[in-house]
């Protein structure tokens, strides 16, 4: 049975569970099935033939909230416990559906696991198994190199445990680039703190490498609420934005030394700016309708053009909390003749929170 294949956050089984099932609900798809163990950090869906199509065809990375990686499984292989195990991967790997797919060959290959410590005990064995399954492709020609193979399906082979494992492709106009969806960002030694990478990972996933330089620009002017000690603060800084952190506690003095930070020691809910402002970030720690409902006046009133915030969410309900709060948000600026486009996902830098992009839609 072929199907669905999402990377999770561990203990979001259930809630990446309940979206991908709305979401398929929405194009008129019922799955086979749908299964997902508690902190496995996946989920599975299986689809019959038509509805494997339609899917292919609809279903949007982009629209799956609590999903960092979306893969279109083809077989699910037992892995022997000696002998040629890359040839079990090879020869399930070759007979993958690739004429359906329009591609006569894989632009990369990824051996992973799902993101948990026990499956990350397998990672060895998968660095073992890569060199020999690659150099078995390039003989098939089933792995090109150059630029021109950027554009073919991604090869991915995910070990769920030590015997299993489920061969999948991906396509790259519609996942994750990074595998398993993590960046591999580096800690800036200089930055306040460490949330600075949920910031940093938001933007390269709702704005894109290439459309960051234009988005983010010196000249341009932030607020980040609830800053201190100011790791988002330092996102906007170092892009040479002109930014008011407003937080009752203290600020990093390096960045107050930048001369790009005015702190106001007030409360986030309080504060409004004197004008309109190009971004405003907010990783206040309150309740996820009470954040939605700031980022709504916000929008709606001019405040700003754009925002990334975080919502904290509760510990059950989680899918449905979110639902309500976005869409509270989108009424919320719609009853001010404002429009918005929103993007939410539950990054890899994220705990128990989603982060979410809104920005104004200028006619």
């Amino acid at each position: 049975m072929s199907g669905i294949f999402l990377h999770v956050r561990q203990g979001f089984e259930a809630d990446a569970e309940a979206e991908l099932s709305r979401r398929l609900s929405d194009i008129g798809i019922k799955p086979v099935r749908i299964r997902g163990v508690d902190d496995s950090a996946y989920i599975v869906a299986d689809l019959d033939d038509a509805s494997l199509t339609r899917a292919r065809e609809q279903l949007k990375f982009s629209d799956l909230i609590f999903a960092r990686q979306l893969l279109w499984t083809t077989s699910v292989i037992e892995i022997p416990d000696s002998g040629d195990r890359a040839g079990a991967l090879i020869d399930a790997l070759s007979k993958s559906q690739l004429p359906v797919l329009g591609a006569n060959a894989y632009s990369s290959l990824s051996l992973e696991t799902p993101d948990t410590d026990t499956a990350k005990e397998l990672s060895a064995w998968c660095k073992s198994l890569s060199r020999p399954v690659d150099r078995d492709l390039n003989k098939l020609k089933l792995l090109p190199k150059g630029k021109g193979a950027a554009h073919l399906p991604r090869a991915h082979v995910v070990f769920v445990d030590s015997r299993k494992a489920y061969v999948a492709f991906s396509d790259p106009a519609n996942s994750s680039p990074w595998v398993m969806g993590i960046p591999r960002l580096k800690f800036p030694a200089d930055a306040p703190s460490r949330s600075t990478l949920k910031l940093e990972e938001a933007f390269l996933v709702f704005l894109g490498s290439e459309r960051l330089p234009d988005a983010l620009k010196p000249g341009m002017t932030g607020v980040d609420l609830g800053a201190c000690p100011g790791g988002w603060t330092y996102q906007l800084v170092k892009r040479g934005i002109q930014t008011t952190a407003v937080d009752n506690g203290s600020m990093d003095s390096k960045l107050m030394s930048s001369g790009l930070v005015i702190h106001c020691r007030e409360d986030a809910f309080k504060f409004r700016p004197l004008e309109t402002v190009d971004w405003l970030v907010c990783d206040v720690v309150e309740q996820p309708s009470r954040i939605a409902e700031l980022m709504g006046e916000w929008l709606s009133r001019g405040f700003c053009d754009k925002a990334v915030f975080n919502l904290k969410l509760p510990m059950k309900k989680r899918f449905e909390e979110v639902e309500q709060c976005l869409a509270a948000l989108t009424q919320q600026c719609a009853d001010a003749g404002k429009h918005l486009t929103i993007k939410a996902k539950q990054l890899y830098h994220d705990r128990k929170e989603i982060t979410v992009f809104a920005s104004v839609i200028n006619h």
